[in-house]
């Protein structure tokens, strides 16, 4: 599993244009740039309901959350000046974890949707997981 170096190399270039991606994908990878470059609001307006498209709300959020954890994660390790690690430590992170969308849904509903009794009927409805 992982990225080919012509798959990298459509990403870097136009992606919209590839056909390497199908429209979904495209979308994603679209707002994931908007997100970056921090134009949601004025240059790409078209960018969410481009996505909207193709995702539901909670894969939504957990493109947006994804995007913007890694968009963080850049901005605080270049703030410290820290340097990626070498592949020997990396390799040490080879595990993964996978969300529940149910159990995210609920929380996101606890903390910051303020939808009282939603969590509950979040979590009374369990996604199916992607084969790990």
């Amino acid at each position: 599993m992982g990225f080919d170096d012509e798959l990298i190399a459509a990403i870097e270039g136009d992606f919209e244009n590839s056909e390497l991606f199908t429209p979904a994908e495209k979308a994603a990878i679209k707002w994931a740039e908007v997100l970056t470059e921090k134009t949601y609001r004025g240059e790409n307006p078209q960018a969410m309901p481009e996505l909207k498209k193709y995702y539901n709300d909670a894969q939504i959020v957990e493109i947006t959350m994804v995007s913007c954890f890694f968009n963080f994660w850049n901005r605080f390790a270049d703030g410290l000046q820290v340097d990626i690690e070498d592949e020997p430590v990396m390799n040490r992170f080879i595990k993964s974890k996978t969300i529940d969308p149910a159990d995210y849904v609920a929380y996101m509903c606890d903390c910051w949707w303020n939808k009282p009794g939603a969590a509950a009927a979040a979590k009374a409805v369990k996604a199916p997981r992607a084969a790990e």
